[in-house]
């Protein structure tokens, strides 16, 4: 069954006897706390990996790489910045360019080495986390307009407990909010671990460069 808005507000109306008609950023705020406590948003994307370009930005909801992938080749090895500098400065000439066997990450974007000397595909398997908002066929949509795009049902409860605390941080709740998070810490979250299946979706790769 699908989260949705709807449904959480419905019960934070009930448990807290209010009558609230908009708590999107609370929603979002849960979904954003989840999404950082653990690896549960796996990603597999694909980027056109070009002849002579030397970097490429790291997707925009990027948490933690997990591999790198050139046409279902082994994964490239990763390397770091000082190695990285040390093994271009000797690579100046475009008859120096191959297929590229490893890369280094810095500043926020990812270089393969050596610089490709043709197109390539590569595949990224990262953890993300849940952005504010992203673009679906051509069209912004909100994160909490599509929580099943991120969450499965087994997230429900923890959402509740999470929308309720960030909801009661608002009206300056403090003790309510902190036993919200410490029901997510102590039961919520250490349900969940064993039971997401840590698979991959497949998303477009949110390229910034």
């Amino acid at each position: 069954m699908a989260i949705t808005k709807a449904a959480i507000l419905t019960h934070l109306n009930s448990e807290l006897n209010r009558s609230e008609t908009d708590i999107d950023e609370h929603i979002l705020s849960a979904m954003k706390y989840i999404s950082l406590t653990d690896d549960f948003i796996w990603i597999e994307a694909t980027v056109s990996v070009t002849a002579g370009t030397v970097y490429y930005s790291l997707p925009s909801d990027y948490r933690k790489l997990m591999t790198i992938h050139l046409t279902d080749e082994k994964p490239l090895e990763e390397i770091t910045w000082h190695q990285y500098r040390k093994r271009i400065a000797g690579r100046t000439d475009e008859d120096d360019r191959d297929e590229p066997n490893c890369f280094a990450m810095h500043g926020g974007f990812w270089y393969p080495y050596p610089i490709a000397d043709d197109k390539y595909t590569a595949t990224l398997h990262y953890n993300a986390y849940v952005p504010e908002s992203e673009t679906i066929d051509d069209e912004e949509v909100n994160a909490v307009d599509n929580i099943d795009r991120y969450y499965s049902d087994i997230f429900r409860n923890a959402l509740y407990t999470l929308t309720k605390a960030y909801y009661c941080l608002s009206k300056e709740l403090k003790d309510d909010a902190g036993n919200y998070f410490n029901i997510f810490s102590r039961i919520d979250y250490p349900l969940l671990r064993p039971l997401v299946k840590r698979e991959r979706k497949s998303l477009a790769y949110k390229d910034l460069y």
